[in-house]
């Protein structure tokens, strides 16, 4: 059997996973808080483009932060590692995250694929966490978009998180805009904690080609629970997230690298601010 015959048979099983999964974990009866929507809100993530000669590529992402909450100061981390392998119009990928918040740690495995079409794409995504007390134990993410005219389309998505206490759903429809290697994307999200009020949020973010070396990237979040650390209800839990960076195409476009930070804060009072390194290889 050839490995191109193998590897699309593993892709076709992550996707049928996927498919069989996502439906039903929805229903899973966890209790658990709000984890932070901030990495998903301020994520940088548009369909890649099909390709004629398969692609793998390794990702690494490290961002450490200081944060003050209530009169505590402290440290938190990120350090995510991952891999993913495109073929044609379908791309699969898996990453593992580390995370450490005031000496607290969590460990998160995510798997997802992207199906990319003429006219429209979708990802897909499931996670799962352990050891931990504030991130999820169970998370899937479903994302739909659809040419509404020319470069602009549509798109929807809608997560769902499981903790130990209180399970969280969030929807946000918005559009994106591309134009040449450029884009920028409007969404407005409702988020939805089990026993808790329900929260909004908006997003304007971006990814700017200045040269065939140079990207500039930023954006700004502002709503309700965007960290959700007091756990209150979402009319106490107001705040902002600004970010932004920059992304150099170190060697054509087989190696880059991003650079940049970001600084959040949310009522009654919590202030993140943190600094963004992430490295990419394709072969």
């Amino acid at each position: 059997m050839k490995l191109d015959r193998i590897e699309r048979m593993c892709a076709g099983l992550l996707l049928l996973a996927l498919l069989v999964t996502a439906p039903f974990v929805v229903y899973a009866a966890e209790e658990g808080g709000n984890p932070s929507t901030e990495r998903l809100i301020t994520l940088m993530r548009p369909a890649p483009k099909p390709v004629e000669k398969d692609i793998t590529t390794l990702y690494s992402y490290y961002e450490p932060s200081t944060v003050l909450t209530g009169n505590n100061p402290g440290r938190w981390a990120e350090i995510t590692n991952g891999f993913a392998y495109q073929h044609k119009n379908l791309t699969g990928y898996a990453s593992l995250s580390h995370f450490n918040r005031y000496d607290n740690i969590a460990d998160t495995a995510n798997f997802g694929t992207y199906l990319n079409f003429k006219d429209q794409y979708a990802h897909l995504e499931i996670g799962f966490g352990w050891l931990n007390d504030y991130m999820y134990n169970i998370q899937t993410i479903s994302e739909y978009a659809h040419r509404l005219y020319k470069d602009l389309f549509w798109q929807i998505g809608y997560c769902y998180r499981g903790k130990t206490e209180d399970d969280s759903h969030m929807m946000y429809p918005g559009l994106i805009y591309y134009f040449g290697d450029s884009y920028m994307s409007a969404d407005w999200g409702i988020v939805c904690i089990e026993h808790r009020s329900t929260g909004y949020y908006g997003t304007v973010k971006g990814n700017f080609t200045i040269t065939k070396f140079l990207d500039l990237w930023s954006g700004v979040a502002f709503g309700q629970y965007l960290y959700d650390i007091y756990g209150y209800d979402a009319d106490r839990e107001n705040g902002y997230i600004l970010f932004g960076g920059v992304t150099l195409k170190v060697y054509k476009d087989i190696v880059s690298v991003k650079m940049g930070g970001s600084y959040g804060e949310e009522a009654p009072k919590f202030i993140k601010r943190s600094l963004i390194f992430s490295g990419t290889v394709k072969f």
